[in-house]
Parts: structure tokens; sequence; C-alpha cells
């Protein structure tokens, strides 16, 4: 009797052609190709059955790609499940969100579809053996995105939460390949855990980007863990691909966060703050939502997803602009009633 496909891969894309393209390309004896065309049948399949591998179009017709990567990796079921993002998007900060959200490679369309191949049996190989979800993360032993939310749902009092990515990751794993990337990864981890408290938790959730959290602190000593944390970052002495020495710089968005905030609402927070921090010059702290006073045009946005709706509002705030964003549309109605906007975004 011949033994059945080992390996079980979901590719969700939206293009019945792109999505043939792929079932091809990645067709071999031991694997079992599901291809879906959104995202609501893309959790179905999540939920009915366990994948070694997702390959993920961050443009579906019912829901944004990174919506549906923060769903997979805060669900201890598929948190450890090697997700490669397919996207005709080349914009950086897009690219560097997707790491930051647990994506494990991204790929730019048009693809290369040996180089797509190259890179599935490249994650199936490292996660061969790895076991069915959980809550820590295999690269740095640190808990995962599943694993924070899991510690943020036990809170009964505020904690402040801190968000970390290291500066300009995306372009240096570009450049040493993933592999060799991995190895940076995992000792910034250990420089952010020797930085923060006994008490704290530090947590992988993507890519290079790290959250910590710390249990009933100030809005003060939320910052003062940050400062250390970045001090600690960069002047760690980490040891690159090839024996060189490498000195890396991180952004820090710093929130405090109620008892009863889920991670993904406090996450996209704190990210609020490390994309100011960015803009502002990277090696920093931010901690407060101050908008510069330079603002002269004032714009409200109708959106209810809330990562597309963050990704939104830091590219108008990036250009001088004041945002208001409402996630219901009858508040977004009423609120341009009282004060007239000068521009209005609306999804419908």
């Amino acid at each position: 009797m011949t033994a059945g496909p080992s390996r079980r891969i979901l590719v969700i894309e939206d293009d019945p052609e792109i999505q043939y393209l792929l079932s091809v390309v990645l067709a071999a004896a031991d694997r079992e190709i599901v291809a879906v065309g959104d995202g609501e049948a893309a959790q179905h399949a999540l939920a009915e059955g366990f994948f070694d591998l997702v390959l993920l179009d961050l443009i579906l017709p019912d829901l944004d790609g990174r919506t549906l990567l923060t769903r997979i990796r805060e669900d201890p079921a598929t948190a450890t499940t090697p997700v490669v993002v397919i996207s005709a998007r080349s914009d950086a900060d897009i690219r560097e969100d997707c790491y930051g959200l647990g994506a494990d490679a991204y790929i730019e369309k048009p693809f290369d579809p040996e180089g797509v191949e190259h890179e599935v049996s490249l994650r199936l190989a490292k996660s061969a053996g790895r076991g069915r979800g959980g809550l820590s993360d295999p690269l740095t032993g640190l808990l995962n995105r599943a694993g924070l939310a899991a510690r943020c749902s036990e809170a009964t009092k505020d904690y402040g939460l801190a968000l970390v990515q290291v500066d300009g990751f995306g372009a240096l794993s570009e450049v040493w390949g993933w592999g060799a990337a991995e190895g940076v990864v995992r000792q910034v981890g250990d420089a952010i855990r020797s930085a923060v408290a006994d008490d704290a938790v530090v947590g992988r959730l993507g890519g290079a980007e790290f959250a910590v959290y710390t249990p009933d602190p100030t809005e003060d000593d939320s910052t003062a863990v940050a400062e250390r944390i970045l001090e600690r970052v960069r002047t760690s002495e980490l040891v690159g691909p090839d024996g060189e020495p490498v000195n890396p710089t991180a952004s820090i968005g710093v929130v405090e966060v109620a008892s009863d905030t889920a991670l993904d609402e406090a996450v996209l927070r704190a990210r609020q703050r490390l994309f100011r921090a960015r803009e502002a010059g990277r090696n920093q702290v931010v901690d407060s939502d101050v908008r510069s006073e330079a603002t002269t045009a004032r714009v409200l946005v109708a959106e209810d997803d809330e990562i597309s709706a963050t990704i939104l509002l830091h590219r108008l705030e990036k250009e001088g602009l004041d945002v208001v964003r409402y996630a219901n549309g009858r508040e977004a109605y009423e609120a341009a009633l009282e004060e007239v906007p000068d521009l209005v975004i609306l999804d419908i």
C-alpha cells in the first residue's frame, strides 16, 4: 500500500491562475495542496485540519491578509505554522509589517516559481518534527504570539506593553537570507530578556519583532523598561552569519494597557507608536501620541479592519495630516456632522 501525502500546504490566493500555478509548482508525491480563494474559506480550512505550511496573499476579497496572519499567529493550533506571504505590494513598510505580524518569508509578485518552491521546501524542512501548535517560539524559546495572548488574557490589573522592532532587519534578511539571519534574531531575543525584570514576559511576534509585557507598571516605568531594552540591544556584541560584528538598533513603541484589552488591540496601539519612532529616525522609544503642530488638514477615516486602519493612519500622519478614525459608519457620520473634515476615506 502506498503511503499518503505527509505534508499539507494551504494556498490562500484569490486569483485562479496564480492559485493553479502554485498548486502545480508545489506539487509532490509527499504533499497535499489545498487551495482557497478568500479569508473565510481559509479560516474554515485551518479550523478543520492541520497544515504544515501556509502561502498567503495579502489582498483577499473579504479580508486583509495581515488580519488573517494575525489570527493565525494568535491561535495556539497554528501559532508555529510557517507562513509565506506572496504579494504584489513591494513597499518596504508592508514587508516589515508582515514580518512583525509573524510572516516567515515575503515573496513579491511576479515571482520566480523555482524560488517559491525553494522557499517552501526550506520552510518545510526547518519545521519538520516541530509539532503541532504550542505557545513557545521554536527559534528563541520565548513565548510566541499565542503565548503572549494567553498571558495578557490572565491580567487582572493594567499592564505595560513595549513593541520592539530591530531597525532595517527586513533588508538585512534579504542580503543574508533568512536562515543566516535567524542567529541574529535569537541573540536579540537574549539581549531583550537580559534587560528586563524577572516578572516581565518577553515574546517574539515574528521576524525581528518582540513584545515585552510588564505587570502593573506606571507609564514612566514602562518607558524606563523600553529605554533599558534599547540600550541593551544597541550595545550588545552580536555576531553576524559570517562572524562579523553586528550593531543593531531598535525602534520601540510603549503603551499602558487596560487589563481587559485583547493583545491584538494593545499591539496595534503600540505599533502606531513604533511607526512614529521609525518615522522620527529610528533607534528610539516613543511613548505618546503627540502629533506635530504642523498639521494643516483633517482626515476622517471609516475603516473597521484594525490592521488596515493602523497602516492607513500611519501613512496619513506621516504626511502631516490630522487623522481621526472610526470603526463604525454611524459614528463616523455623526463626527463629520460635528466637525467637517477636509477629506473622508470610506471602507465599503
